[in-house]
């Protein structure tokens, strides 16, 4: 799949699909069938179709250049935000704040139903789009692909209701990066962190006041949206890496039924240690699944328990210093034997709470180091196993 960096590098670069087009007011040279260009990265992708269709729809389809060939088993369709010198295009946008959604997602709908149909060699892994566009929210709903878009405003309540059945429990599957303050998704969806239509935990709220796409940044070993590390933030930071969790447990199940394939390719059905195998592996990946949920959910909590501890510390020496202030004829063990009188100790105020929330994160420690050894275990189950049916080892090869 591509990476959310390459993801922001194509919704700039959809927009040349347009042929009036204008960068800053200069023409762009209109995007076409088979032109091969570059991400930030360094990533080469090839365009395999265009779309530029009715209401100011521009689309396209790109696959990654991988040992010199476009892999078309990762193939993505990206739709172009508002472009508002196109009149088409500006009315669909004013059109798409209705509730029933923009007129735009008919064309995505067809674009994408299309590009299935009429090549089924391809694999289309992942939508995107940007600002309006987000209605690829519901295309990825319509044909069940996964879906990423950043400062998309939308109309969740446009979706039918097997879209929306299968949003609700799939919301992995859908990342729509929105900053706290960004008066333009608000302006046009109402749909703000504390309401309006249920967005199913597809909205990753972010600290921020911008709409602009190059606003958001990226980590560049993996490519991912950085979340700063913040208060504000760490719910957001904990859906992002939850659907992530959730697609990479995917990925990995897909493998293992590939793997099934292989093994009863020859046919007779599967040997008694291949069922073996292949049931400990899918153990192994559900614990370690497991071990990565509790660890972004642990990381996140024992945050706020190291900030209370914190807290609790700095409450203790505002006491003192107000109490200094109040009580400047006291030696300081005379104020902190007064304060004492009335329960305001350093061990109730500090101490106390301490040993709480460090009891707690001890406790959090030791649930991981029980994934940790479970892993451990099945892990070697499946390495001895290997080890000893030579038969299963060859299978296993590339």
């Amino acid at each position: 799949m591509a990476t959310e960096e390459q993801l922001k590098d194509l919704n700039e670069i959809v927009y040349s699909v347009d042929p009036n087009f204008k960068d800053n007011g200069k023409p762009v040279k209109q995007l076409e069938k088979n032109t091969i260009f570059e991400t930030t990265d360094k990533q080469r992708f090839k365009v395999l179709s265009v779309k530029d269709g009715d209401y100011g729809f521009q689309g396209m389809a790109v696959a990654p250049i991988v040992n010199g060939t476009p892999d078309i088993s990762q193939v993505t369709v990206v739709a172009a935000g508002t472009y508002p010198d196109d009149g088409r295009n500006f009315k669909a946008a004013l059109k798409g704040m209705s509730p029933n959604g923009s007129p735009q997602d008919d064309v995505a709908l067809k674009y994408v139903g299309n590009l299935i149909s009429d090549h089924p060699d391809w694999t289309i892994n992942q939508l995107s789009g940007y600002s309006q566009s987000a209605y690829m929210l519901k295309v990825g709903a319509h044909f069940q692909i996964p879906a990423t878009v950043f400062s998309g405003w939308f109309q969740y309540r446009s979706l039918t209701p097997a879209e929306e059945k299968f949003m609700k429990e799939n919301p992995h599957l859908f990342l729509n990066y929105r900053q706290k303050n960004d008066d333009v998704t608000l302006w046009n969806d109402f749909n703000t962190r504390f309401g309006n239509s249920d967005d199913f935990g597809t909205i990753v709220w972010v600290d921020g006041n911008s709409h602009k796409l190059n606003s958001w940044t990226f980590d560049k070993k993996t490519g991912q949206l950085k979340i700063s590390d913040s208060l504000g933030n760490s719910e957001g930071a904990m859906i992002q890496a939850s659907h992530f969790l959730m697609r990479g447990f995917l990925t990995q199940l897909t493998m293992l039924d590939q793997l099934k394939a292989k093994l009863t390719a020859s046919g007779g059905g599967l040997s008694k240690n291949e069922k073996i195998y292949l049931d400990d592996q899918q153990a192994l990946l559900a614990v370690n699944t497991g071990r990565a949920a509790y660890q972004n959910a642990m990381s996140n909590a024992i945050k706020v328990y190291q900030n209370a501890i914190t807290d609790a510390e700095d409450i203790w020496q505002e006491t003192l210093r107000e109490a200094r202030s109040q009580i400047e004829v006291l030696s300081d063990n005379e104020m902190k034997d007064s304060l004492s009188a009335i329960g305001a100790t350093e061990q109730r105020i500090v101490g106390e709470p301490t040993e709480f929330f460090q009891q707690k994160i001890n406790k959090a420690k030791t649930m991981d180091e029980k994934f940790e050894s479970l892993a451990k275990e099945i892990k070697s189950k499946i390495d001895k196993m290997v080890q000893t049916d030579q038969q299963l080892a060859q299978q296993l090869k590339p």
